[in-house]
């Protein structure tokens, strides 16, 4: 692989990759049966990495998105504008 850490975007690109031409290779026909179990292990590494760069990816989004959230509950509200007989004091209804 790379030296890009295992939950990086190019880390995840390059293992889709490589699994996209694993499938491709064994999907060919031409590998026997023990190169085929060596590349359906190696496949189910690659899924496996895969998987978890999206699950990390998963939490960072859902933690960005808690981190929005409580940003603006916590944000001051829009004033109130008067409405005549709602508590003002300063305007006379009519």
């Amino acid at each position: 692989m790379s030296d890009a850490p295992a939950d990086s975007p190019a880390e995840f690109e390059a293992s889709l990759e490589a699994l996209e031409a694993l499938v491709a290779r064994m999907e060919s026909g031409e590998l026997g049966l023990e190169q085929s179990l060596e590349e359906f292990q190696r496949g189910m590494q690659l899924v496996s990495r895969c998987q978890k760069a999206l699950d990390e990816a998963q939490k960072r989004i859902e933690a960005l998105a808690a981190d929005e959230a409580a940003a603006s509950v916590n944000a001051d509200p829009a004033p109130t504008p008067n409405v005549p007989g709602r508590g003002s004091t300063d305007e006379i209804p009519f």
